[in-house]
């Protein structure tokens, strides 16, 4: 990365131009406008207005690149919530080395002609900005032997003669993220003020915050995410370790493996969902890592994305208090997923993807977050209905996977029960309907948390016996409706065709029954099933909900399903369907560790994903 100095020198040297005489007298003030990366005379044009082409973009500089951030005071007691997340690299007045490479350029033109007495003034409007971002000049500090050193700029501050004649050296960065964007929508005017005798002059240029993305599956995975096994007393740690193995066999070389340790939550999608922020940088996108903290204020889990992942090039973001208070699985992670880049039906372009999100029969995520990805101004959330399912999650449901035979780039994965009853009808129909539906087996100790461990259909479940159930066919059928619901809301917006659609063989079962409160008046974490309608979680092995990790590989739970003639039926067709599009599937036994326990491979990672350019330039 080269050192912010860098972004200044075509500017510096361009500025010798006659911009400025004494009969002119034009303060100017440029920032990198044109988006290449450099600030020079090329930033001139247009620089007063910030829109979707053209305008200079900043960072929230939020990581911690010293480690200097604790989770305790010196009592040893956590931090608050809020006091966790308030400290990083910019909640001082010092730009950090470590972090000056996530500040924008600016830069003051050259005024040689103006009078000793000439004075100068910069600053940010609206005034609200001022406690939102950062800016800072090049000063020579005598205290360090004249070497340059970056120093705060306070409104009150002025500049004389010598450096307005010199021209100034800036960089802006910002203090928070955009939240709320009636509030502050990310953008800022700095102003720079000349007064020379009885004239002053003014210039500005507009800048906006970068928006914080959302990754998408068709950028390839860099680092997976998942939690460790924890030590012997660690409810499930066998399990988890014997997971861990699988998953690192699945991921090879492709992606690096790093493992919460601070928590004995095994659910690393659903406290926090990844994404970045970035801007244009002379060697290309200069980006910072954003980790969305779930909203889900007492899963103390979600903590770790500021005492373990904040670090250099790594922020997070705390959902504001107001909403998302407890533990609400319709506000976890696995709620939150990406439908990548594509341009609508109706025209509209979404170049960086659209998130979509899973409301419970009217009841729809936590304010704070939905607001925040509204705010991005570039994700905004589209919603699609999740309630009928146990734990809630659209990743549940459906999946966005690459495909080099689609024009869009990119098509749409569903649970599919139509196809998963065919095979259990087929293998009926050729005589093998006294297979056991689930091959898994081995150990099947119940723990504190096997919630969903059935040892009937275990022992006692057969292809002939579970189509013969009315119930079974039943459910399959009230699957299939949402489903059916789902794909067609999103086929309305996504230019695919139905032809198109992998449909992925999955079966269900109804798990429509009282779930306890939750404690000391939380919110329940599971949303009670609505009048009239049922809750459903996976059968077998949830095969959609796996690992995209990009090259075509994909991780997927291990079926455990009927074996015929030497061959899981289920696994066979997965393979197959995934292998439409080009992708491989690799397996990874969850049976125990997370099938059981309400979850499967998806649940159990998560992915930080290359970072890409966002912004157009025409």
């Amino acid at each position: 990365m080269r050192p912010l100095s860098c972004y200044f020198l075509s500017a510096v040297l361009v500025s010798r131009a006659p911009y400025t005489t004494a009969s002119t007298f034009r303060p100017r003030i440029l920032a990198d406008s044109n988006r290449d990366g450099i600030v020079n005379h090329l930033d001139e044009a247009d620089k007063h207005d910030w829109t979707d082409t053209r305008g200079a973009i900043f960072l929230p500089n939020i990581g911690d690149s010293l480690g200097r951030c604790a989770a305790v005071d010196l009592t040893g007691s956590p931090l608050s919530n809020v006091e966790l997340w308030r400290c990083h690299d910019s909640s001082g007045d010092r730009l950090l080395p470590s972090s000056a490479q996530y500040a924008a350029p600016l830069v003051t033109l050259p005024l040689p002609e103006l009078s000793d007495n000439a004075t100068g003034r910069i600053y940010t409007e609206p005034d609200h900005t001022r406690d939102r971002v950062r800016l800072f000049w090049r000063e020579n500090d005598w205290m360090t032997g004249y070497s340059s050193v970056w120093s705060v700029v306070d409104r009150q501050l002025t500049f004389n003669a010598t450096n307005l004649r010199s021209g100034i050296s800036l960089a802006m960065d910002g203090r928070e993220l955009v939240t709320d964007a009636s509030v502050w929508d990310g953008s800022v005017r700095v102003v720079f003020e000349v007064t020379d005798g009885g004239r002053t002059a003014r210039d500005s240029v507009a800048l906006k915050q970068a928006p914080v993305l959302l990754h998408h599956h068709l950028q390839q995975a860099e680092i997976v995410l998942s939690s460790a096994a924890g030590n012997k007393e660690t409810i499930g740690s066998g399990w988890q370790a014997h997971f861990l193995r699988e998953l690192e066999k699945a991921v090879g070389g492709d992606a690096r493996i790093v493992l919460f340790n601070q928590s004995t939550d095994i659910w690393a999608q659903d406290f926090l969902e990844p994404g970045y922020a970035s801007m244009p940088g002379p060697d290309g996108p200069v980006s910072i890592r954003i980790l969305l903290r779930s909203a889900q204020s007492t899963r103390e889990a979600g903590r770790q994305v500021f005492s373990q992942l904040r670090s250099a090039g790594i922020g997070g973001f705390q959902p504001g208090s107001g909403s998302g208070f407890g533990w609400e699985e319709i506000n976890s992670g696995g709620n939150i997923e990406t439908i990548p880049p594509y341009t609508s039906r109706s025209g509209k372009r979404w170049p960086n993807g659209r998130v979509i999100m899973g409301t419970h029969f009217g009841t729809y995520p936590a304010e704070s977050m939905v607001r925040f990805l509204q705010s991005q101004q570039v994700q905004s959330p589209l919603f699609l209905e999740t309630g009928w399912l146990g734990v809630g999650h659209v990743d549940e449901m459906v999946q966005f996977v690459a495909s080099s035979f689609i024009e869009l780039g990119f098509t749409i994965a569903v649970a599919d029960t139509t196809s998963a009853l065919s095979l259990l009808r087929n293998a009926n129909l050729s005589g093998h309907g006294s297979t056991p539906l689930v091959s898994y087996t081995g150990d099947a100790s119940p723990d504190a948390f096997t919630a969903f461990l059935d040892p009937d259909l275990l022992h006692n479940t057969t292809i002939s016996s579970i189509l013969a159930d009315p119930s079974f066919i039943a459910t399959q059928a009230y699957a299939q409706k949402y489903i059916d619901q789902n794909l067609a809301l999103l086929l309305r917006e996504v230019p695919l065709r139905d032809q198109d659609i992998l449909r992925v063989p999955t079966l269900f079962k109804d798990i429509t029954y009282p779930w306890p409160s939750a404690p000391d008046g939380h919110p329940p974490r599971l949303s009670l099933p609505y009048p009239g309608e049922k809750k459903l979680k996976s059968l077998l092995p949830q095969a959609i909900n796996g690992l995209v990790l990009g090259n075509g590989k994909y991780v997927a739970p291990k079926q455990w399903g009927p074996v015929v003639e030497g061959q899981d039926i289920f696994a066979q067709t997965v393979e197959e369907v995934y292998g439409r599009v080009g992708m491989k599937v690799e397996w990874v036994d969850d049976y125990m560790s997370h099938h059981v326990r309400g979850g499967e491979v998806h649940c159990g990672t998560n992915a930080l994903r290359e970072m890409e350019r966002w912004w157009d330039t025409e």
